[in-house]
C-alpha cells in the first residue's frame, strides 16, 4: 500500500496532494503511473475549481482540490487567494450568503466535510489548518424561544489556527493567532493567541509556544 503524505502549505500542499492515498499497488514499475495518473485527477480538478471560482466573482482564487468538487454558495462575497481543500469522502461546503462576506487567508487548507458559509461575516487567517467536520458558524439560524432573537455576529480566527477534527464554532468568537481548538471541541466564546482548547464548551487547557512568524506545517 502507499500511503499519502501528510498535507503541508505552500508547494508541499500540491506534493502531498500528488501523491496516491492508500491505494493498491500493482507489480513493477506501476506505481509511477498511478502517481501520475493521481497528478493529473488533481491538477484538472484544481484548475477546473480555479475557473469556476473566479467565475462566479472570487477574482484572482487560486484553488487546489483533491477528490469532490465543494459545495459553493456565492451570493455574497467571498475572497480567497491560494487555499487547498481535501474532499475525498464528503464535500466541503463553502461561501457566504446574501450580502455576506467570508474572507480566507494563503496557504489555508480546508478538509473534508467542513461547513464554512457565512451569514453575515466569516474571517480566516493565512495558513490555517480546518480539520474535517469541522462547522463555522456566524449565526444560530434559529431561536432558541421565543424570548430569544436568532444570534448573528462575525467570526475572526486568525493566523496559523488550527481547528481540529469535528470542532464547532459559533458566532461572534474570535479566535487568535496561533491558537489550537481540540478535536470536538465547541468554542462559544474568544481563544487567546498561543492556547490550546477543548472540551464543550471549550475551555483552556494550556498556552502554547509559537513565535509571530512560525507556521504549522
Amino acid at each position: 500500500m502507499v500511503v499519502g503524505r501528510v498535507v503541508r502549505t505552500g508547494s508541499q500542499v500540491r506534493d502531498a496532494f500528488l501523491m496516491p492515498h492508500s491505494v493498491a499497488v500493482p507489480p513493477d514499475g506501476s506505481r509511477r503511473y498511478l502517481y501520475a495518473m493521481n497528478r493529473l485527477s488533481v491538477l484538472w480538478r484544481s484548475v477546473a475549481i480555479t475557473l469556476l471560482c473566479r467565475v462566479r466573482g472570487m477574482r484572482g482564487a487560486y484553488v487546489i482540490l483533491e477528490g469532490q468538487f465543494p459545495v459553493l454558495h456565492t451570493r455574497g462575497t467571498i475572497r480567497v487567494r491560494k487555499i487547498a481543500l481535501r474532499s475525498r469522502t464528503v464535500r466541503v461546503e463553502i461561501g457566504a450568503d446574501e450580502g455576506a462576506v467570508l474572507e480566507i487567508g494563503d496557504g489555508t487548507f480546508i478538509n473534508q466535510g467542513a461547513v464554512i458559509v457565512a451569514s453575515s461575516r466569516i474571517t480566516i487567517g493565512a495558513n490555517c489548518r480546518v480539520g474535517d467536520q469541522v462547522a463555522i458558524y456566524d449565526s444560530d439560524f434559529h431561536a432558541i424561544d421565543e424570548s430569544t432573537p436568532t444570534r448573528t455576529a462575525p467570526v475572526t480566527i486568525g493566523f496559523n489556527v488550527w481547528l481540529g477534527r469535528g470542532a464547532t464554532v459559533l458566532p461572534g468568537v474570535c479566535i487568535g493567532d496561533h491558537a489550537v481548538v481540540a478535536a470536538g471541541a465547541v468554542v462559544t466564546k474568544d481563544v487567546v493567541s498561543r492556547t490550546l482548547v477543548a472540551g464543550n464548551p471549550a475551555k483552556r487547557v494550556r498556552e502554547l509556544s509559537a513565535s509571530s512568524d512560525w507556521r504549522r506545517v
